[in-house]
């Protein structure tokens, strides 16, 4: 044999050597039929083991590398948290006493389908002349249980207990248990049958999930985010814009799925959620940060956190905890300005804001058509300068009704809606932004279509990018099967709801505003001429849809020659461009209820 063929002999030999010695334990496992170091039984092995045995309830003494197993007491389904990669079976399963069986069952042999089709295999414990049976299923998701005192699901109550979460996919914080306080959160979604939660740790900051160490926890239970998909998207994307510029500490807070457990009752699948507090924001101490909660336009006794019938604030004050009257005055100045009309020159109301993060955020809304977070849901952070001013820089929360989703109905939860014309809506303006253009609409249509190009051109904002989110986001739900327990458990979310019409909203929407932002400027730039007259000193196109849109959106799609044209023929004197007299600017949005 040449040397030539020699070596690749030994290369071959050597690849296959080391291939069967790091695989021989679990091939030996395989072999000797056990799984997890439970034995793997036929089933008339099982019915013989059995055999004149009684059925007892040992609620809780099946362990999972030696700590608490997650629990639904309805079914009896024990469920183990598994990574989604690799094909083996990790950890040990043992019992408090007794023995435990597998039956067995060729989806053993499949980790991959077992876990994406939520597959419920057997298990048997027995000990001396009794044995329980239960159902397990292997999850690809993290999962948390709380044990707390009895849940009142109307009130706000705060309630004690213990919150457990095993986490299969960080090492060094795989199992962690602490005492906890618990509470039902939200605006109109603490109506919703599936409840959100706020969770308090009582003695230390936790990491989960691989987010920051913090004793101060959000559950929200995506009731109203069709396909349990627009907030985590969103967040993403909002994450992937702002990575890509100049303001620090606005990305806002992590977002993790978990499946939830609540004394020994499966709750689905919940976005375990990052406070958007001093820390995420590394806030100054002379720093402000509000949080805006309905469209209402606050009169002065709305600025205050107290929260009655009659009080009802627009704003909360989160930040500094032990706050002073003034402290309102930089959100007050924001208010006169954006909302009710107060805004004398485009260089006083861009003094007031982070630029940058006011066109970003612009874009952001218009993306996802975020009609529900222009003013409301949103964090504004009243940034202190050394000459004594502000700058604001928002950051968006809750971001369900993104994406082809809208919002419709406060009263009714809207979590089966798809507007499939909603690609080609213009009407999500943040209040500033639109405040702005109407001041200098030829510089902010600049500033707009600069920024989307800069965007688009470097990458951040493309359909293959965000298509790509999509499909990780959805492989991962599909893939560890919480998707379809989430929508077992709660299936009044499915009716209409299709995975597909997301990903045609995105690649419409991206088409759609890749004209709109050219057509913008070229709108404000060219003479608005019809039949030989030029009213472009007293026409906007974009004011007049605005306006008018109600009765337009019926008749015609945005064009500026047809809503010149219309407005010539039907309009006069409604829509003119004018200086407003002080008068509120138009809004974009319909008016709102609370909101979580």
């Amino acid at each position: 044999m040449g040397i030539r063929k020699k070596k690749i002999f030994f290369i071959l030999f050597s690849v296959i050597f080391w291939a069967f010695f790091l695989n021989l334990g679990k091939l030996t496992v395989m072999f000797k039929n056990e799984i997890m170091s439970v034995n793997v039984v036929s089933k008339e092995e099982l019915e013989n083991i059995i055999a004149n045995k009684k059925a007892a309830d040992w609620e809780g003494t099946v362990k999972y590398d030696e700590h608490p197993v997650a629990y639904d007491i309805q079914s009896h389904i024990l469920y183990i948290p598994q990574t989604i990669e690799g094909q083996w079976w990790e950890g040990k399963l043992e019992a408090e006493y007794g023995k435990l069986y597998f039956c067995d069952d060729s989806y053993l042999w499949n980790k991959e389908n077992a876990m994406s089709e939520g597959h419920a295999f057997k298990l048997y414990q027995v000990s001396g002349q009794e044995y329980a049976e239960y159902q397990v299923v292997f999850t690809g998701m993290p999962v948390m249980s709380l044990f707390v005192e009895q849940v009142e699901r109307e009130e706000v109550e705060i309630m004690h207990g213990i919150v457990q979460v095993c986490d299969q996919y960080h090492t060094s914080t795989r199992f962690q248990s602490e005492e906890c306080a618990f509470r039902i959160r939200g605006g109109s979604s603490r109506w919703y049958e599936k409840k959100g939660y706020k969770l308090e740790l009582e003695n230390r900051d936790l990491s989960f999930l691989g987010m920051r160490k913090d004793d101060d926890w959000i559950l929200n239970a995506l009731y109203d985010d069709a396909g349990l998909i627009h907030n985590k998207v969103s967040a993403q994307v909002w994450e992937e814009i702002v990575s890509s510029g100049n303001v620090k500490n606005s990305k806002g807070a992590g977002i993790e799925y978990v499946e939830l457990f609540l004394n020994n009752e499966y709750q689905g699948v919940y976005a375990l959620t990052e406070r958007v507090d001093k820390k995420e924001l590394s806030l100054n101490k002379n720093d402000v940060l509000y949080k805006c909660r309905a469209y209402r336009i606050p009169e002065e006794h709305n600025y205050s956190n107290e929260d009655t019938d009659e009080m009802r604030p627009v704003f909360i004050l989160k930040y500094p905890k032990d706050y002073e009257e003034s402290d309102w005055e930089p959100i007050k100045t924001w208010v006169d300005y954006y909302v009710k009309g107060g805004l004398m020159s485009f260089q006083e109301g861009a003094d007031l804001l982070n630029m940058e993060n006011t066109l970003d955020y612009n874009l952001f809304c218009m993306l996802i058509n975020g009609t529900d977070n222009l003013r409301k849901n949103i964090f504004f952070l009243a940034e202190y300068k050394n000459d004594g001013t502000y700058q604001f820089v928002k950051i968006p929360w809750d971001l369900n009704a993104t994406w082809g989703n809208p919002w419709i109905d406060h009263e009714e939860c809207n979590y089966t809606l798809y507007d499939p014309d909603s690609y080609n809506n213009v009407s999500a303006w943040a209040s500033d932004a639109s405040a702005l253009y109407y001041m200098d609409n030829e510089t902010v249509a600049w500033l707009m279509r600069e920024r989307w190009d800069e965007l688009r051109s470097k990458g951040i904002i493309s359909k293959e990018k965000i298509c790509k989110i999509l499909d990780e986001q959805f492989g991962y739900l599909h893939a560890s099967g919480a998707y379809e327990r989430n929508y077992n458990r709660w299936q009044s979310g499915t009716e209409y709801w299709q995975d597909n019409y997301i990903y045609e909203y995105v690649n419409k929407r991206i088409d759609f505003l890749d004209q709109y932002f050219d057509q913008l400027y070229e709108d404000v730039t060219s003479p608005q001429v019809y039949n030989g007259i030029d009213y472009s000193e007293e026409f906007d196109a974009r004011y007049y849809w605005e306006e008018n849109r109600n009765t337009l959106k019926e008749l015609y799609s945005y064009d500026a020659g047809t809503l010149l044209e219309h407005y010539v023929l039907y309009g006069k004197p409604f829509g003119l461009k004018g200086t407003y007299d002080g008068g509120e600017f138009p809004e974009v949005f319909e008016e709102s209820d609370d909101a979580g």
